[in-house]
């Protein structure tokens, strides 16, 4: 066999491979149903596209800047709060937790060492952070912690338990009833789980991670609820007790 008839052997068996190889990949690309389909897109609710404003509070100075202007509780039912005496929190005289959507007026910013028998849901550290506040329509002076103080460091959470704007104002696009059951904190079926959270708080539990679909418990204030929601609308109201 002459040494053209060889080389033909190998080499035309490789052509035909790769030319059948091009001809399947556009058989693949053209054949119906087989291109990707673009991912669907998630439509957030009026309500979900809500944005609370943020301050980025990383320290004393800037935690200050707060004094002599309202915010309202963002972290309902979590925030215990004590009588502010002259220059001191009365940690012996726990008030209790601040309800969801409460207006506070600061009107000033205090460090303070936790004694070690009070419970606290923020680091102990070396002292807390405490924003002295008034309520309306209470001329009394109150405080809850805002941020932790652990030498040279420090924590802030303001932005994390605090609206900085009116939520009445944010949300707008909630009826009056609806504000009148997230007002006082009464839960009512077809809300959604945003808005349920606004009347009950953030303390909260479910076995289930699928949002909307769930049966959530609710500690808001000593009072349990259990709202069970399909298609983030609240189908079954319960009240465990108090």
């Amino acid at each position: 066999m002459k040494t053209w008839q060889k080389l033909a052997l190998v080499v035309v068996p490789a052509i035909l491979i790769i030319m059948i190889g091009i001809l399947w990949i556009n058989h693949v690309r053209n054949r119906s149903g087989v291109v990707p389909h673009p991912a669907e897109e998630t439509h957030l609710s009026d309500e979900q596209m809500v944005q609370p404003r943020k301050l980025f509070i990383d320290d004393l100075k800037s935690a200050k800047d707060l004094i002599g202007k309202p915010v309202w509780v963002q972290a309902g039912y979590e925030m215990s709060y004590y009588p502010y005496v002259p220059h001191r929190v009365d940690f012996a005289h726990k008030v209790g937790v601040l309800p969801s959507v409460q207006r506070l007026d600061i009107k000033d910013i205090v460090l303070q060492k936790v004694p070690a028998n009070v419970e606290t849901r923020i680091p102990r550290g070396s002292a807390q952070a405490f924003a002295v506040f008034t309520m309306p329509s209470d001329t009394k002076e109150y405080a809850t912690a805002v941020g932790t103080i652990q030498g040279s460091d420090s924590t802030w959470y303001c932005d994390n338990v605090f609206y900085y704007d009116d939520p009445h104002q944010m949300y707008s696009l909630w009826p009056p009833d609806l504000w009148h059951a997230i007002d006082t904190h009464q839960p009512k079926q077809g809300m959604t789980e945003l808005e349920t959270a606004m009347a009950l708080g953030v303390m909260q539990q479910s076995e289930s991670s699928n949002y909307g679909n769930r049966t959530v418990d609710y500690d808001a204030g000593g009072k349990h609820w259990s709202v069970t929601f399909e298609n983030d609308k609240a189908t079954a109201i319960q009240q465990n007790g108090k």
